[in-house]
């Protein structure tokens, strides 16, 4: 793998780590509101795809520690967009 690309991988690595946090915030802000309005099942659910995207950012931080150490010190804090 070329370089820029082991660089843009690393930043995207903590990008999708970063996403699925947010991610999972709402699910479970969510389903706090669907229980709240009798709505066990849905709220069982959001519960569980939270769970899935924790599992999900998991397997990122593994890749994350898999990268190259020049890479992902690079690939950190220059704050311009990426394809996701």
């Amino acid at each position: 793998m070329k370089h820029d690309e082991t660089n843009k991988l690393a930043v995207l690595l903590s990008h999708w780590i970063k996403h699925n946090d947010d991610h999972v915030k709402e699910y479970v802000k969510w389903a706090e509101t669907a229980d709240k309005h009798g709505l066990q099942g849905v709220a069982d659910n959001l519960k569980a795809a939270a769970q899935l995207i924790l599992q999900s950012s998991e397997k990122f931080s593994a890749a994350q520690k898999e990268m190259p150490i020049s890479s992902v010190e690079e690939g950190h804090g220059h704050g311009h967009d990426h394809d996701h």
